[in-house]
This record gives structure tokens, sequence and C-alpha cells, in this order.
């Protein structure tokens, strides 16, 4: 290897170190300015944690769904901050919202129709819609000096329940973002997910390295989706290089660049 090459390499890797520096350094500020709040739901007939980052920010306002750690969320919080710090904007502020153990409840519908190979559970997403949208939402958005462009955001089973609610309720959020939707799990959303592009929400959805079977109702799904005419604008992503677990972070990466401003 040649002296530029070496010089090359080093700077590169110098720059890769500062970078992550930069991003720890960020995140743990958030973190440790985040404020975590307990709510009694009287929808879901229990108690349910939420972490606020940013939250005196009136700028851009996110609702993150998982289901399995609000920390999965400070990765969206680091990354739209560090943007609105670039473009010299008020930084988002992310609501990150817990359920854990109770995801497969929260976010399947009564009636779903799963794939074959998945289980049928019966869940109560129309509570979840209650607790989200009437409980939640007025006790962080009441009083706001001035209304914010509001996302949801959801990953997995919980981006599917994201797409779901933005077919039942398509006026209530600015974009509805779902990040590798499993659409197996509740097959017969093909046949809704055209009701939420008649009022000029933001749709996207993105798809990574996936079983085989999961890549197929994806596709089909999304095909369907997009044959309407209504649909159009809607933004469906290939992550070619990104596993389930991941796709997270190339999407939310992807948003900040491309189409949140």
């Amino acid at each position: 290897m040649g002296e530029t090459a070496v010089r090359m390499v080093r700077w590169l890797a110098a720059a890769l170190v500062i970078c992550t520096v930069f991003l720890a350094a960020t995140a743990g500020w958030l973190w440790s300015n985040s404020h975590l709040k307990v709510i009694q739901s009287s929808a879901l007939d229990e108690t349910r944690q939420y972490r606020v980052f940013n939250p005196s920010s009136d700028g851009m306002l996110f609702y993150s769904l998982d289901g399995q750690s609000m920390r999965h969320s400070l990765i969206p919080a680091t990354i739209f901050t560090l943007r609105a710090f670039l473009l010299r904007k008020q930084p988002p502020k992310l609501v990150a919202i817990h359920s854990g153990n109770t995801r497969d409840i929260d976010f399947r519908n009564e009636n779903s129709t799963p794939a074959y190979w998945r289980p049928a559970i019966v869940g109560h997403a129309y509570k979840f819609d209650q607790f989200l949208l009437d409980e939640l939402r007025p006790e962080l958005e009441y009083g706001s000096s001035a209304t914010p462009q509001v996302y949801l955001l959801g990953h997995s089973l919980a981006g599917l329940y994201a797409l779901d609610l933005a077919s039942r309720k398509p006026s209530e959020f600015s974009g509805v973002v779902a990040f590798a939707p499993t659409f197996s799990h509740d097959t017969s959303i093909a046949n809704r997910l055209t009701r939420a592009c008649a009022h000029g929400v933001f749709l996207y959805a993105n798809w990574g390295l996936e079983s085989a079977r999961d890549s197929e109702v994806f596709d089909d799904t999304a095909r369907h989706w997009k044959s309407d005419p209504a649909c159009k604008d809607v933004m469906i992503s290939s992550h070619l290089g990104s596993f389930h677990q991941t796709i997270m972070l190339s999407g939310q990466i992807e948003l900040a660049a491309r189409y949140i401003e």
C-alpha cells in the first residue's frame, strides 16, 4: 500500500472515530436530558411509560413505537436532532412509547388475517388507538403555542399497526413511517392501505433482508398499495443491506436526509 493510500486510510479512520464520538456524545446528552413519564390509561386499563426527548422543543413531533425497548427510539432522536442542528432548525420532540411484552396485543386487530405460518392472536388495537389519540396526544400537545408536524414511526409489528391506524384514521398525522412492517401478521391490510392515501399524508415503508415468504407478502402488499392512483406518492424503499433489527437505522437516516424537513 502506497504512502498516499495509508494517509487516506488513517484520515478515514480518524473521521470515523470523531463521528462516532460525536454521535455517542449527542445520544448521551439526549438520554440524560430526556423525561421518563408515566400515564394511567383508562383505555388500556393499566399504567404505561413513555420517554420524551427534547421535551421543551416546539418543533416537529414524532411518536415512536417499537414494542421492545424505548432505548431504540434514542437512535431516531439522535439522527433527527443532529440534522436539525446542521440545518439550524429547532430540534424535534420525540416521544418513545413503551410496549414491551404487550406488543402482540397492542398492535393487532381483533380480526387480523395472518399468513399461514403466523400465529392467530387476537389483539385490541382499537384500545391502543384510544390510548394514543385520546389520552397520550392531548397530554403532550395540549396548550402548544403552534401546531407542529406530527409523525408516527413504527418498526416491525408496530410498523404494521402504524399503517393500519393510518388506514382507519388517515388525518391524524402529518406522516406515518413503517420500518419493515410485517404485513404477514395481517394480510388483509392490503385492502385498507389505500384509504390512507386520500388525505395527502406522507407515507413511507421500507424493507430489507427478510425471509423469502415475508418478502413475498411485503412485495405483493406494496404492489397492491401503489396500484391505486391516489397512492402514487407513497415512498417504498428497499434496503438490501439491512436486516430486520437494523433497518430502523438505515430508514431513519434516509428519512432525515431525503424526506422529513
